[in-house]
């Protein structure tokens, strides 16, 4: 069955005009009937639920609340199901798109910081935990805030390397670099592999618990 403009239509494109006239129910169907997947499809969702959550109260609030968590429900890649929810959550989404995120206790995020060797007074510092070890996490946010940790020590990396001589590890392999210059490197790579840890423990609170 096609919807108002065709198939052969950016599925983006459709769920904005759609959005435009306020006809929310035609856009969730538009999710629905499209293929979900990492781009374009992912885009309209976003589209969608960000511009309902701001349009919408009362009954159709309800209705759209509940559509859409259907919409998640029936998406095939689990990986996608669980971003759907953390994009909803990075833009103060306030629908309920169900129970979609692996359940995580602050013990359980211990033990994953232990194996990632990440100290767990450095989560503290970057994300709210709860005062008790076995009460759920609010995982998306705690997902957002090590994506943002880690993309800081990304942009400290960059800012750094820039500052750096374009032979400095061509020296370095020498023998031959400036003590300085090759503390500037190391920091650098401290703080790119920073980086890489953080990003990886958001990857795996989105994958099964550590029980």
């Amino acid at each position: 069955m096609e919807g108002p403009l065709g198939d052969y239509t950016r599925v983006s494109d459709e769920a904005a005009i759609l959005c435009r006239r306020k006809d929310f129910p035609r856009a969730v169907n538009v999710l629905q009937r499209r293929r979900s997947e990492r781009r374009r499809w992912r885009h309209a969702f976003r589209l969608v639920t960000v511009l309902g959550d701001r349009a919408l109260d009362g009954a159709r609030r309800s209705w759209m609340e509940g559509a859409l968590r259907e919409v998640v429900a029936q998406v095939a890649d689990t990986q996608l199901q669980r971003e759907l929810v953390v994009e909803a959550r990075a833009a103060q989404v306030r629908f309920d798109l169900g129970a979609v995120l692996p359940g995580w206790t602050g013990r359980s995020l211990w033990r994953l910081a232990d194996s990632l060797e990440i100290p767990m007074q450095y989560v503290a510092l970057v994300t709210s935990l709860p005062a008790a070890l076995t009460v759920p996490l609010d995982t998306a946010q705690v997902v957002l805030d090590f994506r943002r940790t880690a993309e800081a020590h990304r942009v400290v990396a960059a800012q750094l390397g820039a500052t750096l001589p374009p032979w400095a590890q061509f020296q370095e392999a020498k023998g031959a670099l400036d003590p300085a210059l090759k503390q500037r490197l190391n920091t650098v790579r401290a703080q790119h592999e920073a980086s890489r840890r953080w990003r990886a423990f958001a990857g795996r609170l989105l994958g099964p618990t550590d029980a």
